[in-house]
């Protein structure tokens, strides 16, 4: 795609070149010759722009007259020498624009002094935003995803498609503190590009498209103010959306070595993609395999102990295996152990925790079997206990609770109660959790944690939550 972009591009150039020619005297015979310098960068990266495609051709002799290509370096610096005296047309060329939407002008330059400087620029983040989004208030700090939707196997854009953008959101309200789980839509173009503008500029975005009854899996992607992201997906169109928690499932396969940050092979690394519940552990050589897996853009994920969990995000295809390495990115955090003498300390969730227990109802999950499990999800936690189904949501992340009778849970987390619409990994990551106490009916809820349902209560303890009390002096 890119060499048939660039092609385009050639020919517009000279194309521009022919209309202008008429219009400007001819060049003199001056042979002398001079060097054109300069750099590309990429403003919304804030960094220099390597592999950028430089093209100048001359203003008054298109099909005769002298044409360059050069390739900036990986400092984006670019270097044409024994170029004749005169007036050019000079553009550029990345992938980088095409991911996010824009086009490089074509500029007129008089190459004359030796040398000649030249520098070419994409965009900053909020000129690109208010191309793609339109004029923002001032102080506006929201992002934009932009991106293209194709067929698995192909180029070709899917047209008409749906791309949908959803987080998490806190806001204090008139009654208090109040929870919701925004969505953004937009529809793709004829080429099968996307914008999804207004995202939150501080927050964790779950993004995903869907086209008739073919889907994407979930993407999650992280936000900052003014951040302008660009995201590539793909689905197959013959895919077909499965009933609600059914694993997908299609003949894709994708294999690669689990890393540590330094490159070393890593043993035991749990890999992942939630939306087929297809899981393997890697081997002794680091080597792991996923197969009979469904065609398209996917989160693909994996954990370690002793390393921070990540996802990465892969595309499958129906026709070829696809080998993808993974490398963990840094150590989980594990402080020294340190002698410290003072005021005893109670941990109030912890606390709380112990007293729910020795009512005798619910079941519940202290936070040493939290650790053993080692789970992706939080809801994954609440697959062994007796009495409740956790099924995968059809669209966008997150796993459905119900208890018995098919009732959907309230969750509570360190005290707060959300609604129905949110899933227990809308609101907290597994390793956030301290302990966990579920109650499958109204009947085994105590009263402060019974919601309008009627039906149970997954109640959870997080690390950062309730303040510690103090006892003694």
């Amino acid at each position: 795609m890119a060499a048939h972009r660039l092609f385009i591009r050639c020919a517009a150039l000279l194309a521009l070149a022919a209309i202008t020619a008429g219009r400007v005297s001819a060049q003199s015979a001056d042979t002398t010759r001079v060097t054109v310098v300069g750099t590309a960068y990429d403003s919304t990266a804030r960094a220099p722009l390597a592999g950028a495609v430089v093209q100048m051709a001359s203003r008054t002799d298109p099909t005769g007259g002298p044409t360059f290509t050069v390739e900036s370096d990986s400092m984006g610096a670019f270097r044409i020498a024994n170029v004749p005296r005169g007036e050019y047309l000079a553009t550029f060329y990345h992938p980088r624009l095409d991911e996010l939407g824009v086009t490089a002008a074509i500029r007129v330059v008089r190459a004359d002094a030796d040398p000649t400087t030249l520098r070419f620029a994409i965009p900053g983040r909020q000129a690109v935003r208010a191309a793609l989004c339109g004029p923002r208030a001032r102080g506006d700090s929201t992002a934009v995803i932009v991106g293209t939707l194709t067929r698995v196997d192909g180029a070709e854009g899917i047209r008409g498609a749906t791309v949908t953008a959803q987080w998490f959101e806190l806001t204090f309200g008139s009654t208090g503190l109040v929870q919701s789980t925004p969505v953004s839509r937009v529809l793709t173009d004829s080429a099968g590009r996307f914008a999804l503008c207004g995202l939150p500029g501080d927050a964790s975005v779950a993004v995903w498209a869907t086209a008739g009854h073919a889907s994407t899996g979930t993407i999650h992607v992280d936000l900052t103010p003014v951040a302008v992201v660009p995201l590539t997906l793909a689905l197959d169109p013959t895919d077909t959306l499965v009933a609600q928690g059914a694993p997908r499932q299609g003949s894709a396969r994708v294999s690669g070595v689990v890393r540590l940050p330094g490159g070393a092979p890593i043993a035991g690394a749990r890999v992942r993609i939630a939306e087929a519940d297809r899981e393997t552990v890697s081997d002794e050589t680091g080597h792991y395999a996923l197969v009979d897996l469904p065609a398209g853009t996917f989160s693909l994920e994996a954990r370690a102990i002793g390393f921070v969990p990540i996802a990465r995000t892969v595309t499958l295809s129906a026709r070829q295996p696809v080998t993808f390495d993974i490398r963990f990115d840094s150590a989980a955090r594990i402080l020294e152990t340190v002698e410290v003498k003072g005021t005893v300390v109670f941990d109030r969730g912890i606390e709380e925790f112990e007293r729910a227990k020795k009512r005798g109802f619910g079941y519940f999950i202290g936070p040493e079997e939290i650790e053993r499990r080692n789970v992706f999800d939080a809801a994954e936690l609440l697959r062994m206990v007796p009495g409740v189904t956790v099924n995968q949501r059809s669209f966008g992340s997150g796993s459905v609770v119900t208890v018995r009778g098919g009732c959907p849970a309230s969750i509570v987390v360190d005290g707060m109660r959300f609604d129905n619409s949110t899933t227990l990994d809308d609101v907290v990551r597994p390793e956030d959790i301290s302990a966990i106490a579920v109650y499958r009916s109204a009947a085994e809820t105590p009263v402060e944690y019974q919601g309008f349902s009627g039906c149970g209560a997954v109640v959870v303890w997080t690390k950062r939550g309730p303040r510690p009390t103090r006892k003694g002096r």
